[in-house]
């Protein structure tokens, strides 16, 4: 993550809520950042999970993944991704 927060050269916090305020929009770019890391494409998803894209295409086509669609794109968030590995994880120890 690459987030570059600069005030403007005049700024001058005077109070408490002045920097509160400031704090609270740093925090709001920073969750911002955050979320559009954790979406990622399908080849995005194969090289995170270190398998091929044929393959996760076809763990969405067997709703064995959870995925969901912006428009006609298919994205998958990285903390589903983790959860459906520690799910399967459990399984596959149970056998």
């Amino acid at each position: 993550m690459n987030l570059k927060f600069e005030l403007p050269d005049d700024t001058l916090i005077t109070s408490r809520s002045d920097l509160k305020s400031l704090l609270r929009e740093l925090k709001e770019e920073l969750q911002e950042e955050k979320m559009q890391d954790d979406i990622f494409t399908i080849k995005e998803a194969a090289e995170y999970m270190k398998v091929s894209i044929p393959t996760v295409r076809s763990l969405i086509a067997t709703n064995e993944i959870p995925y969901f669609k912006r428009g006609q794109v298919i994205r998958l968030n990285r903390w589903d991704i983790l959860d459906w590995m520690r799910k399967d994880k459990e399984k596959t120890m149970k056998i």
